[in-house]
């Protein structure tokens, strides 16, 4: 074992030897000094964009009361956190950050809109009690560990993190350019948000050492001065916000419909996908192969948030991917640096004022500097399947998966009112028809197709 000194050194501090063929400096049980740590958990709060976003949207979707969108911040922070903290202390034991998912939030706002909202989060509630149930890591009997062995196939995962990572550019890029009467849009978020991206594509081409760890956070405050400087920062929010969030189980009351239980059972599963190829990635950039029980182990936290969120009125949680980004280009995979970041959240999302400092922030600023990490995460995507060995079959099982997931975001609203209401929150959500088509093609051409065909070849 080797120590080096504190931040005074040139490279982060290392207290473990990461597995053969590792990427990482620092391995998942290593560490880096106290301030290097410090400054990486809040890069990582501030990289958890739909968690400042989604909150506002799901309020202004619902036409919540202002007071009840704040103690939706601060159950999204706290849920959150929760999450986070599981992820690295439980089973998994990974630097893996979990954030609110943006498939559970059109369910309910569309569930709301439909039922109500107390129907909304009580069947969101018993969906994420069947996943809770189906991921308990017991030996012989998880669904979601069987699920998890299945994903170890490169060409599973790799191509879940480019449908993934080509979807989600509606939560970057979108948000970064804004939409018009949208706060700070023209130049103000363009600029800002441009710069944000320039600073950190820099210092992570350009700089060695500790300080590429924190390029992100770099990044978004060049952007925000910019931001600032073009159109002023209101940190109004922090001065009207209570001190305290005060949790309420079931704010909105509690009622079960069976449709709704199927609907959200089904969007809750584009977060278990998600989470299974990106904990497959992350892995593979610390020379390890997962078992299906450790990830069995990282759903059941992911559930166990997601339970919490469903009971405090807020949102499903996914692991995300511009975070576990922070890992690959920092190199610095400690779990204790996530860990924090988790504790940050959970204890912060108890003080009101401090959610609402994070709030203030611009969100196309952090948008835009999520670009930069969710293009690595693509590109580590595409690094994966080409492991592949690609024939016909092969790119029958992903070509169809990525092309039908992908125009699922051109349909236009006209032609998704026509259809029921699981239909409407499902053909829109590539993290759903993607993955899924992607399964059953690999199950039906890896397990029957190919074994027989090579079979009557062999004869």
């Amino acid at each position: 074992m080797v120590v080096s000194k504190d931040e005074i050194a040139p490279a982060p501090v290392v207290t473990g030897a990461g597995p053969t063929g590792s990427v990482l400096d620092v391995p998942f049980d290593g560490r880096v000094g106290p301030v290097q740590t410090g400054v990486m958990a809040i890069q990582n709060v501030f990289a958890i964009v739909g968690m400042f976003l989604f909150p506002a949207i799901l309020g202004a979707g619902l036409g919540l009361h202002p007071d009840v969108v704040t103690d939706l911040y601060g159950a999204t922070f706290v849920v959150t956190g929760l999450g986070t903290v599981l992820q690295a202390v439980m089973g998994l034991r990974m630097p893996i950050v979990l954030g609110p998912w943006a498939a559970t939030l059109a369910g309910l706002v569309a569930a709301a809109k439909v039922a109500g909202p107390g129907a909304a989060f009580g069947s969101f509630f018993v969906a994420a009690l069947i996943w809770a149930v189906l991921s308990v890591p017991v030996r012989g009997l998880s669904v979601v560990g069987y699920l998890g062995r299945m994903f170890r196939d490169p060409l599973l995962y790799g191509g879940v993190v480019l449908i993934a990572m080509t979807s989600l550019t509606t939560v970057t890029v979108t948000n970064w350019l804004g939409t018009p009467g949208s706060p700070g849009f023209g130049p103000a978020a363009w600029i800002g948000g441009a710069v944000a991206m320039v600073v950190s594509f820099a210092i992570l081409a350009l700089v060695r050492g500790p300080l590429r760890s924190m390029a992100m956070l770099c990044g978004i405050a060049a952007g925000a001065v910019v931001y600032a400087v073009m159109t002023p920062v209101s940190f109004a929010r922090v001065g009207a916000s209570p001190w305290l969030y005060t949790p309420h189980l079931f704010p909105f009351g509690m009622s079960v419909s069976r449709v709704l239980v199927v609907m959200f059972f089904l969007l809750l599963m584009t977060g278990v996908t998600n989470s299974l190829a990106l904990y497959n990635v992350a892995a593979e950039w610390s020379g390890e192969q997962l078992r299906g029980r450790r990830m069995a182990w990282g759903i059941f936290g992911q559930s166990i948030a997601t339970l919490a969120g469903s009971m405090l009125g807020t949102f499903s949680t996914t692991v995300y991917p511009d975070n576990l980004a922070i890992v690959r280009t920092s190199r610095v995979g400690s779990r204790r640096v996530t860990l924090w970041a988790g504790i940050i959240l959970l204890v912060g999302g108890f003080v009101a004022k401090f959610d609402a400092i994070f709030v203030s922030i611009p969100s196309n600023v952090v948008a835009a500097a999520a670009v930069v990490l969710f293009g690595v995460i693509a590109a580590s995507g595409i690094e994966s399947m080409s492991r592949v060995k690609w024939d016909q079959l092969t790119m029958l099982v992903f070509g169809p998966p990525f092309l039908l997931s992908i125009g699922g975001l051109f349909i236009s609203a006209p032609t998704l009112a026509s259809f029921p209401l699981i239909i409407r929150q499902i053909l829109p959500q590539p993290l759903f028809t993607g993955p899924v088509l992607l399964f059953v093609l690999y199950l039906l051409v890896e397990k029957v197709i190919r074994p027989r065909r090579d079979r009557s070849a062999a004869a």
